[in-house]
């Protein structure tokens, strides 16, 4: 099966994004802090007013709706939305040559990979920062800590095998190059914030965030494409 025919589109109004054709640059791959529910985070987008949303988003752990892995489109990848989130002190980092955050957005294509993110273990078991208990097999422990967390929910085999073949597929749609850029794209790059072709984590051009965190099967992944 291609990854077209995998992927699965969801009805989603054009006041949830910019309803607007740009070329493409950049890819972000995000993860949501959230349940693995890839519906449930695309139907929170639509009960707010804010036109942030991604183009897709990758489905965890198999769920009544779903199955580990599934990636669900909310709108084509020409269009865009407020996925990055960027604040003059972000852009800043860029130096004076950084694009804004519209242009950043605009020309980029956002992948969200739904997963808790850094954990806390506590006497009851791994603890996310809602409060809800990620099951010790979902778990990984960083030789290094990332962030000041040792522990973080896994992105799972079928998450991570159907991100690459997405980024495959959107890398030769939109003629973005593949070659993963190593360990700087977890954490501030100029080049990321100055509009550098390639595929990016959100934490590339935000330090407050943990999306995504430097798993060796993640890492594997992007230098396998």
């Amino acid at each position: 099966m291609s990854v077209i025919e995998k992927i699965k589109t969801v009805p989603f109004a054009t006041t949830n994004y910019i309803n607007e054709s740009s070329p493409k640059r950049q890819i972000y791959i995000h993860h949501t802090a959230s349940s693995p529910n890839p519906y449930g985070v695309i139907k929170w987008w639509e009960s707010t007013p804010e036109t942030v949303a991604t183009s897709f988003v990758i489905g965890g752990t198999t769920g009544p709706q779903w199955k580990d892995g599934d990636i669900v489109q909310a709108f084509g990848s020409a269009k865009w939305g407020w996925h990055l989130g960027l604040a003059a002190k972000h852009l800043k980092a860029g130096g004076p040559t950084a694009w804004s955050n519209k242009e950043l957005n605009r020309q980029s294509i956002g992948i969200e990979i739904c997963n808790w993110g850094y954990l806390t273990k506590t006497s009851k078991g791994f603890k996310n920062y809602a409060g809800g208990i990620v099951p010790d097999a979902e778990v990984v422990e960083l030789e290094v800590p990332y962030k000041g967390y040792k522990y973080y929910q896994r992105y799972t085999t079928a998450q991570l095998d159907n991100t690459a073949e997405l980024l495959r597929y959107l890398c030769d749609k939109w003629n973005i190059p593949s070659a993963f850029k190593g360990s700087r794209i977890f954490d501030i790059c100029p080049d990321a914030l100055q509009g550098a072709p390639g595929i990016w984590t959100h934490t590339s051009v935000r330090p407050d965030k943990f999306d995504c965190f430097p798993q060796k099967e993640l890492i594997s992944m992007l230098s396998s494409l």
